[in-house]
Parts: structure tokens; C-alpha cells; sequence
């Protein structure tokens, strides 16, 4: 498995993997538009498919992660663990100490992934998907070890 900067040409394989992972995927265009905004944007490949996804960005200090997800038939093989520990030492590596996401409240199996990485539940946003469901705000701090 190779993990690398994702390319225009692997856009219908990260569409596709959207879909089937997010009951509110993002459009294209979001997509597309935050890959040429600068956001990292890192894929996982396995014999030229790719099998998965993380994009993520800083704001106001602050590393995000926007969004990661793996091809259904790809999970519980450490390609989510794998794009996640990339995403948080490029965001270290640039000096961020502080790493945020939202995650579905119902979405347990995702909210104990996170954990398993080191993120902690802050706090809960009501209202925060389209179909009325509450986020929960998970952090990550790095220790410099």
C-alpha cells in the first residue's frame, strides 16, 4: 500500500468512496475546490486503486480533519489508521499541536476509531448535518515526544 498526494486522476475513485461512506457526501465541486485552495489531500493506493482517502487543513492555527474514509472492502486493514497517522504528522510537522474534527454522534464505530488515535470528545453540535443529526467535536493535542 502506498500513501501519497492525491491527483486529479484519482478523483472517481475518491467520488466513489465518498458515496458509499457518507450518508452526506460532498460534491465534487467542494472536493475539487478545496484540493486547489491547498488543503492536503492524501490517498491510499493498492495495485493503482485507490482505496481510500484524508483531506484536512489548518484554520486559524488549528489542524481540521475534513474528511477520511476507506472503500467498504478495504476496512480493518489500517488504511484509515494509516492516512490519519500521515494527516497528523504533516499537520505537526507544520507546527500544529491542536488537530479538530466532527464525527456523527450516532457513528460509534468512527468515534472509537478516533479514540484509538488519540482524540478525546470536547464537545456536541446540534443540528451540525443536514438531516438534523448532532456532531460531536473530537481534539487531538500532539506531545512533543
Amino acid at each position: 500500500m502506498i500513501i501519497r498526494e492525491f491527483k486529479p486522476t484519482d478523483l472517481d475513485d475518491v467520488l466513489t468512496i465518498e458515496y458509499e461512506a457518507f450518508p452526506d457526501p460532498y460534491p465534487i465541486d467542494v472536493l475539487i475546490n478545496l484540493h486547489e485552495r491547498g488543503a492536503g489531500f492524501i490517498v491510499a493506493e493498492v495495485g493503482k486503486r485507490v482505496v481510500g482517502y484524508n483531506i484536512f487543513w489548518i484554520h486559524e492555527g488549528i489542524g481540521h480533519i475534513i474528511a477520511i474514509a476507506v472503500n467498504s472492502n478495504f476496512r480493518n486493514m489500517s488504511v484509515g489508521s494509516l492516512l490519519l497517522d500521515k494527516s497528523l504528522k504533516v499537520l505537526k510537522y507544520n507546527g500544529i499541536t491542536k488537530v479538530q474534527l466532527e464525527v456523527r454522534k450516532s457513528n460509534i464505530k468512527a468515534i472509537n476509531f478516533y479514540i484509538k488515535h488519540g482524540f478525546t470528545a470536547i464537545s456536541e453540535e446540534d443540528n451540525y448535518y443536514s438531516d438534523g443529526e448532532a456532531a460531536l467535536i473530537m481534539e487531538y493535542q500532539h506531545h512533543n515526544n
